[in-house]
């Protein structure tokens, strides 16, 4: 096997990077520094559902998979891109809108879903507020397409402020013990359409963890 390429699909982690309206801004604070100390080293002080993140079943059941216990091979696989631009602010992402741009989809798969709205990542309202985002239907595909797991270019796979009365969207992709990947820059790679990719979206080995930083890249090999 030969690595042509990788790109990276990371949002990084930084000193008052964006994150989830309401949360703890991410600290970045130089604890020791060159050539003041021996080393430089970083003090962060960080919820862990910030830049580039997993999402776990611990996340939303008491019962579920923590990170230490989702296995290393869950987040390394074959996957594509699943392109659905045009949405409008808010608007929904349903069922028929992914049975016609996820047909090349293939069960075990890992779907990255790209909306276009990572362009607009940043403090503003489009991206923490209105992006468009999938419904229970939207979950309910990917759960009948058995992918493993589902990772978007928006700050949440589902909409702010649980329009459906709850968490509906991660609690059915959970449930099915599909993992969650949010935040993913996926604009160099859509440009390759339905290309197969061997996508390494690897959390934090974070115990007890709901969910943690990822650093995600796909690779291009042959």
């Amino acid at each position: 096997m030969k690595i042509k390429k990788v790109y990276d699909l990371s949002r990084p982690l930084y000193h008052n990077c964006p994150g989830w309206p309401g949360f703890e801004l991410t600290k970045v604070e130089k604890f020791m520094f060159k050539p003041q100390d021996m080393a430089t080293v970083e003090r962060v002080t960080s919820l862990t559902h910030v830049a580039t993140h997993a999402d776990t079943p611990l996340h939303f059941f008491e019962d579920g998979s923590p990170m230490d216990k989702v296995p290393a091979g869950t987040w390394v696989g074959e996957g594509v891109v699943v392109d659905v631009p045009g949405k409008k602010d808010k608007e929904f992402i349903t069922y028929d809108d992914l049975d016609k741009a996820g047909a090349h989809v293939k069960e075990g798969d890992i779907v990255a879903l790209r909306t276009g709205y990572g362009q607009y990542y940043g403090f503003n309202r489009k991206y923490l507020y209105d992006w468009p985002a999938i419904d229970k239907t939207g979950a309910e595909w990917m759960v009948e397409r058995k992918v493993k797991v589902i990772g978007c270019d928006t700050i949440g796979i589902e909409s702010y402020g649980f329009p459906a009365g709850g968490p509906v969207v991660h609690q059915t992709l959970l449930r099915a013990n599909i993992m969650i990947v949010e935040e993913l820059n996926l604009e160099e790679i859509v440009k390759f359409g339905t290309k197969r990719w061997l996508f390494c979206w690897l959390p934090i080995l974070l115990q007890n963890a709901g969910g943690c930083f990822t650093r995600a890249v796909a690779i291009d090999v042959e």
